[in-house]
């Protein structure tokens, strides 16, 4: 399988997650490309791995930590007829595991991840004792997020070789939809977050009116949001927990049609307290810049440059005016965006 990669977003140094435009949610995927479902998975893999470990252990029955040393291995593999590219592969304690992130139900999918691990397995393979060499498989999962009936528990296959050996080969499959939010924190399992929106897809694209469904809706991201905000305030990560809101927003946005009006209600849930502690840590930031900057070139306006380039980074996080208006003047908003307009 060939894919090309198209980013749902970009970042801010190592940490900050900026949304960017993504397409119709009603379009067909036609090229073969990445979806948006894919590239949220990477984004997180790449920029939020360790939320991977959590996932890691409930499929694979592990015990890792969150903090476990691990190695983030090269997703893309050459082969004669094009590149296949996998979502996520990570060594820990010399154990290859393979991710992947999947929306449709595909008969093939076994098929598919057979020939992705073969890849993996040959380019980890290594020369032994006697020239023999030693090919390993990762261990693999799937992650369905979409709500699909009669999943099985592994998705599997017989590879039979010509000397009459025969192999099993065996994939779990792990369904968002079967974990509540109450789950998903006590297990640990954030990398779920922004596919939770899905379990009310049909509702949504509908433009569904059972208000007992809207509510259990309302309610479930009232929750998510309020479990982010204390798990900020506890474990001083602003930064990761507000990109995962960056992410949630995308697929919902992506999900929700633009006259619903829920989804201005779920803008209006989510984020607030945590967009506040991240903008506080910005400007500190900034800050601190703008005094050394000060020292450094002997003026005093070094505090005011921190300012407008506090107040720059909260407008590329997708702070709203009124937001960043709780903080600083309209002056220094009014310059900030004038400076961005210049360097542009």
């Amino acid at each position: 399988m060939i894919y090309t990669k198209r980013k749902v977003g970009y970042y801010m140094g190592n940490t900050d997650i900026v949304a960017t435009s993504l397409p119709d949610a009603n379009a067909k995927n036609t090229t073969g490309h990445s979806t948006i479902f894919d590239d949220v998975f990477r984004t997180i893999a790449q920029k939020m791995p360790q939320l991977l470990i959590p996932l890691i252990n409930e499929v694979f029955h592990t015990s890792y930590s969150e903090a476990e040393h691990f190695e983030q291995l090269r997703n893309e593999h050459y082969e004669k007829y094009g590149t296949i590219i996998t979502d996520s592969i990570i060594r820990i304690d010399n154990r290859m595991y393979h991710l992947e992130c999947q929306s449709t139900k595909d008969e093939t999918m076994v098929i598919r991840m057979f020939e992705y691990d073969i890849s993996i397995a040959i380019e980890h393979a290594s020369l032994e004792e006697n020239d023999i060499w030693e090919i390993e498989f990762p261990q693999s999962c799937v992650l369905y997020i979409r709500n699909h009936r009669s999943l099985p528990e592994y998705h599997g296959a017989i590879v039979k070789f010509a000397d009459g050996q025969e192999v099993h080969y065996r994939v779990p499959v792990l369904q968002a939809k079967k974990y509540t939010v109450d789950q998903i924190f006590e297990k640990r399992l954030l990398i779920l977050l922004p596919y939770h929106i899905l379990r009310y897809e049909h509702f949504l694209k509908h433009n569904g009116t059972d208000s007992k469904k809207l509510q259990h809706l309302l309610d479930d991201f009232r929750k998510i949001n309020h479990c982010l905000e204390k798990a900020s305030e506890k474990e001083s990560k602003s930064h990761l927990y507000m990109n995962m809101i960056v992410l949630i927003k995308e697929i919902a946005n992506y999900i929700i049609p633009e006259d619903n009006t829920i989804r201005k209600g779920l803008g209006e849930i989510m984020g607030g307290k945590i967009l506040k502690l991240r903008s506080e840590e910005l400007l500190e930031q900034g800050e601190a810049r703008g005094r050394l900057t000060g020292l450094r070139e002997g003026r005093l306006t070094g505090l005011h440059e921190a300012k407008i380039d506090a107040i720059q980074n909260m407008i590329d996080l997708g702070l709203t005016k009124e937001q960043i208006l709780r903080k600083y003047s309209p002056e220094e908003y009014e310059e900030a965006l004038r400076s961005m307009s210049v360097k542009a």
